[in-house]
């Protein structure tokens, strides 16, 4: 393993559960010894990646991430126009939404909307929306290119709930379905009780930028509701697409 990868499989394990971690901890999470942890450790210190906490001496990300984003949204400004596209959604279905991006193994939320009142799903945007557990996931994974695809179908799989489908076969098979469709949907793969509906989009290259997803209770997404929601989407993805094209 490089010293790259090494580096980020460290980063990779703070999360908003673990937002400090100390050195022996994340040397076993990482899989590294400690020795080696450490020296990551310092050297992205140096570059403000991490910091210490000098009370709890545990480690935690640091203000160098925040040059690196606004850098990123300067140039690809995609979160703007995703919030944009998040807050028109959330009017027009009063449902959670959210908007994602393809990461390594998963995909990131970049924006996200939740309704005030009501039975509603909670959108928590540190989660790692999982390939192959998430109607965001299957859209991203069914308009990829082939070769995208194969890639990431060989990341492992693994089982979030009981109703989650962690075999390659079920996965193509719940991607031939999203593909006759035009849009993907799960119930009860990421969350018990939590059903959603997702489109991907473009900005011009063979694979999606990202996708934008619908999400409800499992017991309010009938097939009247499904065909309401629908066009919602469809126009999400061209409000989102259009934004980008002049950005």
């Amino acid at each position: 393993m490089k010293t790259v990868d090494k580096a980020l499989q460290v980063l990779d394990q703070f999360s908003l559960e673990n937002t400090e971690v100390g050195l022996s901890e994340l040397a076993r999470l990482s899989g590294l010894d400690k020795a080696a942890t450490r020296r990551l450790l310092v050297a992205m210190s140096k570059h403000g990646m991490i910091e210490q906490n000098s009370d709890t001496r545990k480690y935690r990300l640091g203000p160098g991430f925040l040059r690196l984003a606004a850098i990123r949204e300067a140039t690809v400004p995609m979160a703007q126009a995703a919030q944009e596209v998040c807050d028109w959604l959330l009017e027009a279905c009063d449902e959670s939404v959210h908007a994602c991006v393809p990461l390594t193994s998963s995909m990131a939320t970049i924006a996200y909307c939740i309704p005030r009142r009501g039975n509603v799903i909670n959108i928590v945007p540190a989660d790692a929306l999982y390939f192959h557990a998430t109607s965001s996931g299957i859209a991203y994974l069914t308009f990829a290119s082939a070769e995208t695809r194969e890639r990431l179908l060989a990341v492992k799989r693994e089982k979030i709930t009981e109703e989650t489908r962690t075999s390659r076969d079920e996965v193509l098979q719940m991607i031939e379905q999203a593909h006759s469709r035009g849009y993907a949907s799960c119930e009860n793969s990421f969350e018990v009780g939590v059903s959603s509906m997702a489109m991907p989009f473009f900005t011009g290259q063979a694979d999606p930028a990202g996708c934008i997803a619908i999400a409800l209770p499992d017991t309010k997404l009938t097939e009247e509701r499904r065909a309401e929601l629908l066009p919602l989407l469809r126009e999400s993805v061209e409000r989102i697409e259009q934004s980008l094209k002049w950005s």
